[in-house]
């Protein structure tokens, strides 16, 4: 199978999603933080550890949820299983944009009000 270099950029997306998720679901549970998000001096500096986790755990497995269906999508259109059009490629891709901005927002926004 010759895969191009968006199935490999597609099979990323979807593995980081299901990372995400499961991290972001794992780490709510346990009131902790990915160090994917948080660095560990900025953790050390945090004000109240499980706060952060309960408003930016449930967030990441969302963004990861997306991740994983970016990724399904931008597979099955590379191998031709879904075949679609440019326009749909290009709506997946400029949502894949605005959730990440989102969540980027949602980061920074933790740390300015968790991280002294």
């Amino acid at each position: 199978m010759d895969m191009s270099f968006m199935t490999i950029f597609d099979i990323i997306i979807l593995a980081l999603g299901a990372y995400l998720v499961f991290a972001g679901i794992k780490n709510y549970i346990s009131h902790k933080i990915d160090p994917m998000l948080i660095t560990s001096d900025e953790l050390a500096r945090c004000t109240d550890v499980e706060a952060l986790s309960k408003y930016l755990m449930p967030k990441t497995a969302v963004f990861g949820a997306f991740c994983i269906l970016f990724g399904i999508q931008g597979v099955l259109n590379d191998t031709g299983k879904m075949p679609s059009t440019q326009t749909v490629n290009v709506i997946f891709l400029l949502a894949f944009v605005v959730v990440w901005v989102v969540f980027s927002y949602f980061i920074r926004t933790a740390k300015k009000k968790y991280i002294q």
